[in-house]
């Protein structure tokens, strides 16, 4: 009986009714919070930063109340490096405030990649390898009946030779030499005695290759390997024996008299 004679008492009502502008109200207030901390009603038009170096775009998407975020890098021999190459959103795009604008550069160092070419390899094959990784090349090509038409070697610029798993950065010239076939007969020198240095030097001013090594030891360093002396050859030197331009000469080493070891 209490409790009906409150319901329909006055002061119900007026409780009643106080409760119900307070909760139009915080909802109100609520509302207004939320819209000003996420700010919906706010567009803002994406400038252009491409072409601009990473610090300077990264102040002026600053200035336009969003944020640079570099999400990844390349490079391009002919970019000017730290500079932007592309954005997301791209220019003029309207956007929330606060957005992420993600952004490319250009790299400042050349990535490398593993050469993968080695001797044998088939000439077309290698040109591709080396178009698909970036490396810069010219061709030379050497007399090499074995080889004609497949990669004797690859040189970098200052004339080393490099292996399969040598790590070359782009963009840096490299040589690949080619095997050709030639007619021509050349004079077989006597590489007998003479040491590593000595016989390559021999067989590249006779036009003549190096084929198969054999070591009668393990070199302890460089320098054990370039005194090495050449103990056999094949094919034998005889006086006025000659051989086919290009012919690869299979050479056996010793051990060099001051290393220590016997041959």
């Amino acid at each position: 009986m209490r409790l009906l004679l409150f319901l329909i008492s006055r002061t119900f009502w007026v409780q009643l009714g106080l409760a119900a502008v307070l909760g139009v109200v915080g909802f109100a207030a609520m509302n207004v919070a939320l819209r000003s901390y996420t700010r919906h009603s706010e567009r803002i038009a994406v400038p252009g930063v491409v072409g601009l170096e990473k610090a300077a775009a990264a102040e002026a998407l600053k200035d336009a109340g969003l944020t640079a975020v570099v999400m990844d890098s390349l490079y391009n021999a002919k970019g000017q490096p730290g500079a932007v190459l592309e954005q997301d959103p791209a220019a003029g795009v309207e956007v929330k405030g606060r957005r992420n604008v993600y952004l490319t550069v250009y790299r400042s160092t050349p990535p490398s990649e593993r050469l993968e070419i080695e001797e044998g390899m088939d000439a077309s094959v290698a040109r591709i390898l080396m178009d698909v990784k970036g490396f810069p090349f010219r061709e030379r090509y050497e007399s090499a009946s074995e080889l004609a038409g497949l990669v004797i070697r690859v040189e970098n610029a200052k004339g080393a030779q490099l292996g399969p798993d040598d790590r070359v950065r782009k963009g840096e010239p490299l040589v690949l030499v080619i095997g050709k076939t030639s007619a021509r007969q050349v004079p077989l020198p006597q590489l007998v005695g003479m040491s590593r240095t000595e016989a390559l030097a021999s067989l590249k001013r006779s036009g003549l290759g190096l084929g198969f090594v054999r070591w009668d030891f393990i070199p302890a360093d460089r320098r054990d390997s370039s005194l090495a002396i050449v103990s056999e050859q094949w094919p034998e030197h005889t006086p006025g024996r000659e051989a086919q331009e290009g012919t690869s000469v299979d050479l056996t080493f010793s051990a060099p008299a001051d290393s220590g070891e016997s041959p």
